[in-house]
């Protein structure tokens, strides 16, 4: 994949990361959902897979540039969106 004309190598569940993000852009999805349809398994609350792997998916996709897409909502999941940096500005 490609931001910003820069070439983003992704593993395989990488990209199944953020295809499902960014096919639901806008929603807010739990560490469940996401363990499911990325790894098709049952969420397990002492499991971090799904945290590990939104870091390094961060870490390619988000890390290098000024706009962030990938989200944490608190006690809840994570949401792929561009939100406005101009939101807080009279």
């Amino acid at each position: 994949m490609t931001r910003q004309q820069q070439v983003i190598v992704l593993t395989n569940k990488e990209f199944a990361l953020l295809h499902l993000l960014l096919r639901r852009e806008g929603d807010v999805l739990s560490r469940a959902q996401i363990a499911s349809e990325v790894w098709d398994m049952n969420f397990d609350s002492d499991t971090n897979v799904v945290d590990v792997a939104i870091k390094r998916l961060r870490s390619k996709v988000d890390l290098p540039y000024p706009v962030k897409l990938i989200h944490t909502v608190r006690g809840i999941g994570y949401v792929c969106e561009v939100r406005s940096c101009d939101a807080s500005l009279p």
